[in-house]
């Protein structure tokens, strides 16, 4: 295997993007990854936020089809919460968040 280099960096992959199927609504979403900066930048954006912000600003950032609003997010926190957290799930999946990862899985050369 070889080591990443500095000028290797930008031909590393992007952010991954999964489409997901809404059974329930017999619909389908494509999610995306968000990148460290953006996660960072995020963060700093909705600090004195709340959590419900977060989920919000998530929603706007990593469902890419169909792009997402202030209005249609309204409308969609109107549906079954059940769903919405499902598809909550698959955001914090695509990015690694609370998942099960660990340092062991690097392996050592």
């Amino acid at each position: 295997m070889k080591r990443l280099s500095l000028d290797g960096i930008k031909d590393l992959p992007d952010v991954p993007t999964k489409e997901v199927t809404i059974d329930e609504w017999n619909v389908s979403l494509l999610i995306q990854g968000i990148s460290k900066g953006t996660q960072v930048a995020l963060g700093r954006e909705v600090k004195d936020a709340d959590a419900f912000d977060y989920q919000r600003a998530l929603l706007k950032l990593c469902v890419v089809e169909p792009e997402l609003d202030d209005d249609a997010i309204e409308e969609l926190y109107k549906k079954d919460s059940t769903v919405i957290d499902k598809i909550f799930l698959v955001i914090n999946e695509v990015n690694g968040i609370g998942g099960s990862a660990s340092a062991d899985e690097f392996q050592e050369e």
